[in-house]
Order: structure tokens, then sequence, then C-alpha cells
């Protein structure tokens, strides 16, 4: 069944192209960042359940694309990778950046490796991460959150680069993410400003 984005990508190809239809892992709408203003940077997760989600949340500049890598021109399509440090998490990474058929005009920066459990990660996965983290011109680790656990959908604030950051004791999400959560955001904001708005 033809969709109207369908349609509408379709009327768009080259005329030597008319059986060419995106791959499965476009987002052929806008994505949208829960706030009033449009996203300045999209969250694509390498596989489901690494978090994209939650980190949209949680940083308010973000906007949470799934799996799906933004293909709407009107859209932002600066993206960072969202995977779980984790040797499988890794793969995932490593596939879609290798593997993808990736939209024109989408720039993946950067890579989010989430921690899937609290605690030291094992020498081989750290080191497999910076492997593929070559792939990207930067890369950002998020902690392990344990507040995250009792959190409600609608119940975490977001941060905002306008937002001043909050002391390293502060674990209420209700008021706002962690520290480190906030430091991670801001570093991408500026990652983000200083790579396409010279």
């Amino acid at each position: 069944m033809m969709t109207d984005h369908d349609e509408t990508v379709a009327a768009e190809v080259h005329p030597d192209a008319q059986g060419w239809r995106p791959p499965h892992y476009w987002r052929l709408d806008t994505v949208t960042s829960g706030h009033s203003k449009p996203p300045l940077f999209a969250l694509v997760g390498a596989s489901g359940g690494v978090g994209t989600t939650t980190l949209a949340q949680m940083w308010g500049p973000a906007a949470d694309s799934d799996t799906c890598w933004p293909a709407h021109p009107e859209t932002t399509q600066w993206c960072v990778l969202v995977a779980r440090m984790s040797m499988a998490g890794i793969d995932d990474a490593a596939a879609r950046l290798r593997d993808d058929e990736i939209p024109d005009g989408v720039d993946v920066f950067g890579i989010v490796w989430t921690l899937p459990r609290p605690g030291r990660i094992p020498k081989e996965v750290n080191r497999y991460a910076q492997t593929v983290g070559e792939l990207v011109d930067h890369t950002w680790t998020v902690p392990w959150i344990e507040e995250l656990m009792l959190a409600r959908r609608g119940g975490i604030a977001a941060w905002l680069p306008s937002t001043p950051l909050p002391d390293k004791k502060h674990n209420d999400l209700a008021v706002g993410p962690p520290l480190s959560i906030c430091t991670t955001g801001a570093d991408i904001v500026t990652t983000v400003v200083t790579r396409y708005r010279r």
C-alpha cells in the first residue's frame, strides 16, 4: 500500500529511477523535539531499546528518530547514532554506519554509547567501542542512571541550553537530568554549533 509520503518521494524521483523506493530505515516525515523549538539534532538508534526516547526527553534540542535516518530535507539531518556499550550493541552501530544507505544530506557526526548496567565495562568492549568510534568524528558515553528505573513517561524534565547546569548531587529527574547528562548534551550542542553554524 502506498502512503502519501511514498507518493511524494516517487514524484520527486528521477524518471530513470521510477522503481526506486526509500529503504525502510529512512524516516520521511519531519522529526520534532517535543518542545516549542525545532530540534537541533536527531538521535538514531543503532537498534531498538538503546535509549533514544529517554535521551530525547532529557535533551531538549534533540529529536527521537527511533531507528530511522531522518530523510526529510526540511528537518534536521544532523545525527547522533545511539548504541549500547556491549559487543552486540557495538556490532549494531558498526553495521548501521557501514551497511546502511544513508539519505543525502544526513551527517552522522557522532555516537552516544549507553551503558547497559552499572559498574565497569570489560576492556574488550571498551577497545571495540573505540575502534568503531573511529568511524565518526565524536563519541560520548552516557552512564547508567539508576533513577531512570523509577521514572515514568512524562516524568523527566528536559535540559535546555539556557538551563543552568545542576550540581553533582542532583538526582530529581522531575526537575531535570543529572549533571553528566546535561554536560554531555551541552557538548553535543556545542559540537553542532561549531560544525554547522560557522
